[in-house]
């Protein structure tokens, strides 16, 4: 039986995704709304959603805060971006070659993401994690296809000795994330324009709590790249150098400080210190308030969001239109 509310219905899907398909084609693929259809499993890098809060952070009337959950790559971290980026970059550049071998440190998510995409990419990947690993992390490792040795000792130097010794044998590439400016550059790239894409530009402030400072570097220099009034926030333990080079007054003490050399400490605008308790706090809020299991980053880097928006709230008027803070998430670890 003919259902002219039915047919009504379908002629108004078709003509709006024909509408879309028309955009598409000016503005080219990145505009697509939904694209099922992938070549292989790293195109699902990236492309991560913003998660509006809800309950978390709704005493801050005219304050929105948007949650970019890269915990949603394929490994569970925005380490898949790094490593795809510097995968790539080693390859273009003849320092990884058809033959060589992958050597990694640690057991955090990096060297998840680098065995990842080594053995996707068919590399050798060995492993040299420090003594007091878990045995779970190990066989994590081992699962994603990591030939793993647990180190005599946890001492960075040394692992990194350790490591290029075994590079040595193996004809090994071993990836620097914090000398490496593909690392940056990527998140320049990519995480940056997605934000500013999805938001249709209205960003108001980054908050992130850098590792290698990488994602804050990228991200912050894109984001103010687009609008030079963004603020950039950091996020960092009470040890955390990062916080240490913002306090140091002295200029010659400051450089004795050892930083990352891909961080840019010039793009950060305020800086909040996060305890492991106030971390931990947030992030069992997070689950019970909002639905979503997130890292200990994500915790604190939170709680600095709430921070600044202490802050500000006083200081500014947010009736015409939201102040919208980006929070980065990195992992569900």
């Amino acid at each position: 039986m003919f259902d002219p509310i039915s047919k009504g219905i379908d002629d108004l899907g078709n003509s709006l995704l024909q509408a879309l398909n028309n955009v598409q084609g000016i503005f080219g693929k990145e505009l697509s709304v939904a694209n099922p259809l992938k070549d292989n499993i790293l195109q699902l890098i990236g492309n991560t959603p913003l998660i509006r809060l809800n309950r978390i952070g709704s005493e801050y009337r005219g304050i929105h805060f948007y949650l970019k959950a890269e915990f949603l790559n394929p490994t569970g971290s925005a380490k898949d971006r790094t490593a795809l980026a510097m995968f790539i970059d080693a390859e273009r550049r003849g320092r990884l070659k058809k033959g060589m071998s992958v050597v990694l440190i640690g057991s955090g998510s990096s060297s998840i993401s680098f065995t990842w995409i080594g053995k996707l990419r068919q590399y050798p990947v060995y492993c040299l994690v420090p003594i007091g690993t878990s045995s779970e992390r190990v066989q994590v490792l081992r699962s994603y296809g990591a030939e793993v040795t647990i180190a005599s000792t946890a001492d960075e130097l040394s692992l990194w000795q350790l490591a290029n010794q075994k590079a040595q044998k193996v004809n090994g590439w071993i990836p620097d994330e914090k000398e490496n400016p593909a690392n940056p550059n990527f998140h320049f790239k990519t995480t940056g324009p997605e934000i500013f894409r999805d938001l249709q530009g209205k960003v108001n402030a980054f908050v992130s709590s850098p590792g290698t400072g990488g994602a804050i570097t990228g991200i912050g220099r894109y984001l103010k790249s687009q609008n030079r009034n963004i603020k950039v926030v950091l996020a960092g333990k009470p040890n955390s150098p990062y916080l240490q080079y913002a306090n140091e007054k002295d200029k010659k003490k400051q450089e004795q400080i050892n930083l990352p050399a891909v961080y840019d400490p010039r793009l950060v605008d305020a800086y909040f210190t996060v305890t492991n308790d106030e971390a931990l706090h947030i992030q069992a809020d997070l689950y019970e308030k909002e639905g979503i299991f997130a890292g200990l980053t994500t915790g604190a880097v939170i709680s600095a969001a709430l921070q600044y928006s202490a802050q500000i709230s006083d200081q500014m008027s947010f009736e015409r239109e939201p102040y919208n803070i980006i929070i980065l998430s990195p992992d569900k670890d």
